[in-house]
């Protein structure tokens, strides 16, 4: 317990849940703002293509390295402080990257990055699921989503006010991760009950127990990494310059946005299941529509809505359905293997629409960005195993 005093309102959920929303907004801002950053300054110094990906990408890498140890250190330092560990570790690693500059200090530096994003993600979404009923997790998983979205949006819009040069644009994406964790500062002390060792679920247990959630969030990782990575040259090979080419993941991610709590809404009137099942027949049909409307914008930004809209509802309520499907004494794991799992998916992705692309150009990608959801379709379908997707 800290030393001071909770004021009135931090008894209530709302509060502590806007403060969580407060940090999300704040992590999707450095998601939106850190990569393209670093992604310039390198590219200006003359660093090869594949060593920026790495130092983009090995953050997800120290996520699933760093998987076996966060539910203990959630269970140690409990949820608010694992969260403002996590942040502040962020923050001051962000600040100090302009001390290091070059590949080989981004990459250590990165990797840090990488292990205090992954605990201060855990961390979030096992509180907003301890805080949410089952008749309001669906809409709150949604507002988390949006607000992330939302946070990545603007990153990109800070970064042309910073601009790349110099220490600024640092020091200020620092300052912006670091202010969004202040109201966490007035919420009082919440710590994760830690389960005897006996208690501490095998991974291969949960992937079995809960395999329709995990692979929503093995599909989140992989189909939105392939989608923004290699849309925009699917987009050139069909003929968009490249302005236009970019706009396709800008709309694409604004359906995230748009559509989350509309999805989470639905999912807590309707059901998980079903939502899930009409998310999955959405992202089925998106990519085959896309080939016929590219070249007829009315038409083509509607598409590019709901198709990004729902194929972010895997990770939503992939992660609703976890809250529901295991005891809070057995959160910290269970969302430990569904987030490992959905960076998972993330790294192979661009790899395997890649590979999609090579085998037919362009279209490819399309086949394989249609096909990915026909497994979570199938897994929903009514039988003997479906109570192990609760």
């Amino acid at each position: 317990m800290t030393g001071v005093a909770p004021t009135p309102r931090t008894h209530s959920p709302g509060f502590p849940l806007a403060a969580v929303f407060s940090v999300s907004f704040g992590v999707g801002l450095i998601f939106g703002f850190q990569p393209p950053l670093m992604a310039l300054i390198l590219e200006r110094d003359g660093a090869p293509s594949f060593e920026i990906g790495a130092v983009t990408s090995i953050s997800a890498v120290a996520i699933m390295l760093c998987g076996p140890l966060y539910p203990a250190a959630v269970a140690r330092l409990g949820l608010r402080l694992a969260i403002i560990l996590g942040i502040g570790i962020c923050a001051a690693i962000l600040w100090l990257m302009p001390l290091f500059p070059g590949v080989r200090g981004w990459l250590v530096l990165r990797f840090v990055t990488g292990c205090a994003l992954g605990l201060e993600w855990i961390a979030s979404e096992i509180w907003l699921n301890r805080l949410a009923t089952d008749e309001s997790r669906g809409t709150v998983m949604g507002a988390y989503a949006t607000v992330f979205a939302a946070g990545v949006m603007v990153g990109p819009l800070l970064l042309q006010l910073t601009g790349t040069a110099g220490s600024r644009p640092f020091a200020v994406g620092a300052l912006g991760l670091a202010v969004t964790a202040l109201p966490l500062l007035l919420v009082r002390h919440t710590s994760a009950a830690a389960p005897e060792a006996a208690q501490r679920l095998k991974w291969l247990h949960i992937v079995h127990s809960a395999p329709v959630v995990m692979l929503a969030a093995l599909l989140a990782g992989l189909l939105e990494s392939a989608y923004v990575s290699l849309l925009p040259v699917f987009g050139l090979l069909r003929g968009l310059d490249e302005h236009a080419a970019l706009i396709l993941v800008t709309v694409f991610l604004a359906g995230n946005v748009l559509l989350q709590l509309p999805i989470g809404a639905l999912a807590d009137r309707l059901g998980r299941r079903p939502v899930l099942s009409a998310c999955a027949g959405a992202c089925v049909a998106g990519p085959l529509a896309l080939s016929a409307v590219i070249g007829v914008p009315w038409l083509l930004w509607p598409v590019l809505l709901v198709w990004g809209g729902t194929m972010y509802g895997f990770y939503t309520q992939g992660i609703a359905l976890l809250g529901e499907s295991y005891p809070h004494a057995e959160l910290a794991d269970a969302n430990t293997v569904f987030v490992v799992v959905y960076c998972g998916g993330g790294i192979i992705g661009p790899s395997l629409g890649g590979l999609a692309m090579d085998w037919w150009s362009p279209n490819g990608l399309l086949v394989f960005l249609s096909a990915a959801p026909l497994l979570l379709g199938a897994g929903l379908l009514p039988g003997p195993r479906a109570r192990a997707a609760r």
